[in-house]
Parts: C-alpha cells; structure tokens; sequence
C-alpha cells in the first residue's frame, strides 16, 4: 500500500504571467500589473526601509513632482519599476507546450508568502510612492476623480531580479545609474512640455540665419563645430531673455510661458535676427548665409562672438536693458557691443576686468557670479556711453 503526500503549495503574494530570461548570470521576469495590484504588492513602507541599503536617498519633492505629474497628464509615462527578491521566495511555472531549452520562457510566477517583506525596490521608489499618494489622495473634484479612476485602470510595467546579496544589488543600482544617462540636449529636443524647447524648434524654423548653425546631437559646441549654440542652449538663452539671467522658472511662469509659447519665439526672434547681427559683425556675417560652412571654426581663435557663455551674455544684457531702460530702445545697448573687444588674447579690457575671460584661451569663465558682472559692466556701459553721446 502506498501513501501519497500532497505538500500543500505555500500561498502567493503574487502570481502573474511572466516572462523568465537571464541576463547577466541572474534570472529576471518581466512582467505587468494593474496600479493596484503593483501598489499592493510592495512591501507597506515606502520610503524609510524599504532597500535602505542599495536605493539612492528618499527625496519627498521628486516623488511629489511625479504625483504632479499623474495627476495633470493625461498621456503620461513610467518606465519599468525594477525590483529584487530573494530566489527562495519565487516559484515560476513554465507554460506547456514551449520547447524545453526555449529562452526565454512564459509562465506562471508566483512570489509565495513571507517573500512581500523581501521584495526590495532597485529603481522606482520616487515612482512608487507617488502611485501610492495619487491613489490615496483626497477627492478634489470630479475631474480629479474621473482622471484617478482612469490612471487605476492602467497597468505598470515590472522587471523582477533573483538576487539575494545586498553588494551585488548595490552594484546593479549603480550600473543602471550610469547606463541611462541622457544628455541636455536630447533631453530638450525631445521634452515639448517645456514651453522653451518648444519655442527653440519654433525660433529654429522661423529665423532668417540660426537654423543651420544649432547643434542638434551635442549638449555643447565644439571648437572645431560649424555650428553656434547647441538647442538646450538655445533653450536656455530664450528663458533668459524672458526672466534674465538668473531668473528663475517658477512653476507659475512655466504656465504662463506654455500660453505664450509663439511670443516667446517671436521675442527670440528679434534677439537673433535684429538685436544679433546690429550688434556684431560676426553674426551679420551669418546672416548673409554667404560664408562658407567653416568659416565659424576658422574664426574662433580671433573672436568671442561663437562662444556659447558669450551668446548667454549677450541674452542676460538684452534681457536687462529692456527691464531697466524699456522707452530707449535696444540700439545703444547694439551700438555699445559693437565696440566689445572680443579678442580672446586680451589680457585686459571688460570681460578680462569682470574674470569672466579665462585669460590666454579662446573660453569664457562660465560662473554665475562673473557672467553676471559682466552683464551689468556692459548694460552699465551701454547707458554711460548713450549719455555721453546726448552731452
């Protein structure tokens, strides 16, 4: 006679369809689940404990600014939550049918009780925690509430390591950290909620000279570049002339700048194709579009008028000479640049005076304290020089 003994299987936490591959030596599922489903299977705490070891520090602001994010767009993305687990807490059911080396392989995976606890966030916690406030914030309207009953009924993407050693889970962090850096300017060409690069495109299309000479797949002009400002600069230089050079983008201007976004090309516009090319040579040159297309490398040496600091220079006066002499008009302040030495050998004069000329290099000293001495020292010079010329 024989017995049979059913070992009752352990209750599961989790249990999902998956897919089971290797990558690099672990054993990785990937999987999706429903907002909620995802929110409740994470251990309770969310900020404290949870990976203390391996997760980068808890920053309250960030999560809140993707809880922001949720609940203000409709189409909106997250990318995977990468998480960990001991391998004696997971059990994984090959479908049949497969073939039996197939790589890599669907089936059932269960993360079974007492594994909740063990189940550490490696990249996603920020993601996590805002997923948990959105769901559990107060009702504000029926907008809010129909847009939160939306947001319950997608899913989150899951990618669930084997890994039990703490060191290596370390390590994994910090390997994904360097992995997915994005540079500035791919960030600003592709971000068109930022009403800035949006009006960068636009300015890019609309201006007589610029287009051609925006660098599109680098953060920063190179000396041998043909090119004269990188988009993100660009970007940049338009915020600028907006608040000036250390105006700040509230979160309000940010609203109004969204509703503003041809003006802000438009203002852009009158800085690159009549402010520019009345105050330098150089830029008048490129605006005749005779030049050849090395002729801005071959020019460098001799010259500030292609250096990106200098082009922000450049923004932050026009900015303050408007804010600060708005019934004069921009042409003394052109007249004044016009007569700007920008030979990088100067040894003195007003850019080496304020320390913003890295003395003896074709550079400018890219500081917020020196670049914005200089532009006082020359909308300063501007108007002595305008005032002199009425006596």
């Amino acid at each position: 006679m024989t017995i049979t003994i059913n070992t009752p299987r352990p209750t599961a936490v989790l249990e999902t369809p998956a897919h089971r591959l290797t990558q690099g030596g672990r054993t990785v599922y990937y999987f999706g689940l429903s907002i909620a489903q995802f929110d409740d299977a994470l251990p309770e705490e969310v900020d404290a404990k949870v990976i203390r070891e391996s997760q980068r520090r808890f920053i309250p602001s960030h999560a809140k600014g993707i809880e922001d994010y949720l609940g203000n767009t409709d189409s909106w993305v997250l990318g995977p939550v990468t998480l960990c687990i001991e391998p004696r807490f997971v059990e994984f059911e090959p479908y049949q049918g497969q073939p039996r080396d197939a790589t890599p392989v669907l089936g059932l995976l269960r993360v079974i009780q007492g594994g909740r606890p063990f189940l550490k966030i490696l990249d996603g916690q920020h993601r996590r925690r805002a997923i948990r406030d959105y769901r559990t914030a107060p009702s504000l309207s029926e907008s809010f509430e129909n847009r939160r009953n939306r947001f319950e009924q997608c899913e989150m993407p899951v990618a669930l390591y084997e890994e039990s050693d703490t060191s290596s889970i370390r390590q994994m962090f910090a390997d994904m950290a360097q992995q997915r850096k994005m540079d500035a300017v791919t960030t600003s060409r592709f971000d068109m909620r930022d009403p800035f690069n949006r009006a960068a495109d636009i300015l890019m299309e609309s201006s007589d000279w610029i287009g051609p000479y925006v660098e599109m797949n680098a953060s920063t002009v190179a000396r041998t570049s043909t090119k004269l400002v990188a988009f993100n600069q660009l970007a940049v230089n338009l915020k600028t002339l907006e608040y000036g050079y250390y105006g700040r983008a509230s979160r309000v201007r940010a609203q109004e700048a969204a509703l503003d976004v041809d003006g802000i090309a438009e203002r852009g516009k009158k800085w690159t194709d009549e402010f520019l090319p009345s105050a330098r040579e150089e830029y008048l040159e490129l605006l005749s579009q005779d030049i050849d297309p090395d002729y801005i490398p071959s020019q460098r040496p001799g010259t500030l008028a292609y250096n990106g600091t200098m082009l922000r220079i450049l923004a932050g006066c026009h900015h303050e000479w408007i804010e600060r002499h708005p019934d004069l008009g921009i042409d003394p302040l052109a007249d004044y640049v016009s007569e700007l030495d920008l030979n990088p050998a100067q040894r003195e004069g007003l850019l080496a005076d304020e320390g913003v000329l890295n003395i003896g290099r074709a550079t400018l000293v890219a500081r917020r304290q020196e670049v914005q001495s200089a532009i006082r020292s020359i909308v300063n010079g501007a108007y002595d020089a305008y005032q002199q010329r009425l006596n």
